[in-house]
């Protein structure tokens, strides 16, 4: 495919294909000779509407794979393809189109804006794109105070991040993540900080996401409580996928019956 093709026209395209698809993927950090090998042989797809999680110990390569399925580091060797577009063709400015306007992310680290208010730091993916007309921000604002009411926080969105646990930080991180409506969620242990009642307001978030909207959500766990709630685990182990996908009864949305 032309790399320098529309990246929303490619996006657009093919919906019967896998929203990313990784094949025979390495990661190395520190060049191939004396570099630590973070992934060996990385074969996956995500398709639209699957909730993927990624399992493994600390250490085992889950954050690099995420980073490479969301666009944030390349591969060492090996393809990617998302939106039916191959990574390695696209140019920096198209790579960075392409992440922002598919892809929402969930950091273990949150990365809020401590001088802006929780409303503020949801509402920023929105606000980076384009300068928005009144009509357009107002219903930005609405959907914001939505997430956010529907994570529990509809009391703290105009509080800033320093005056939040990090509960509740992480609880921002994720309505940041889901603001603009994203085909694929790329989360990183977004239930690590959240006690049981959080964690069910999360997984129900991701569950409506994905049956209205077909958001795809690829999450790094090691959350034995997210896992009845997704349509396929995979474990990672030293940087090598193990064995074979289990399926939990649910097809993507769009699959072949």
């Amino acid at each position: 495919m032309d790399p320098t093709q529309s990246v929303k026209t490619a996006a657009s395209a093919r919906p019967s294909a896998p929203l990313v698809s990784l094949a025979r993927v390495h990661k190395v950090y520190g060049g191939t000779l004396l570099g630590v090998h973070a992934l060996h042989d990385i074969d996956l797809q995500v398709d639209r509407g699957e909730i993927v999680a990624v399992c493994g110990p600390c250490g085992s390569g889950k954050t690099s794979l995420l980073n490479l399925a969301g666009l944030l580091e390349p591969a060492t060797e090996g393809s990617i393809v998302v939106a039916s577009l191959l990574v390695a063709k696209l140019s920096d400015q198209a790579r960075a189109e392409l992440r922002g306007d598919l892809i929402g992310f969930v950091f273990q680290s949150f990365n809020l804006i401590p001088v802006m208010t929780a409303r503020e730091n949801v509402l920023l993916p929105l606000l980076l794109r384009a300068r928005l007309e009144r009509a357009a921000l107002a219903a930005a604002h609405a959907r914001a105070d939505l997430l956010l009411g529907e994570l529990g926080l509809a009391t703290h969105a105009n509080d800033y991040p320093p005056r939040l646990d990090a509960s509740q930080c992480q609880r921002v991180a994720i309505a940041r993540a889901l603001i603009a409506r994203p085909r694929l969620v790329i989360a990183d242990e977004p239930t690590s900080r959240l006690d049981h009642g959080a964690t069910r307001l999360v997984m129900d978030l991701f569950a409506r996401q994905q049956q209205e909207h077909g958001t795809a959500f690829l999450i790094a766990t090691r959350d034995q409580r997210q896992l009845s709630r997704v349509t396929r685990t995979l474990q990672l182990h030293e940087g090598r996928l193990q064995g074979v996908a289990t399926l939990r009864g649910r097809r993507p949305l769009g699959a072949q019956r």
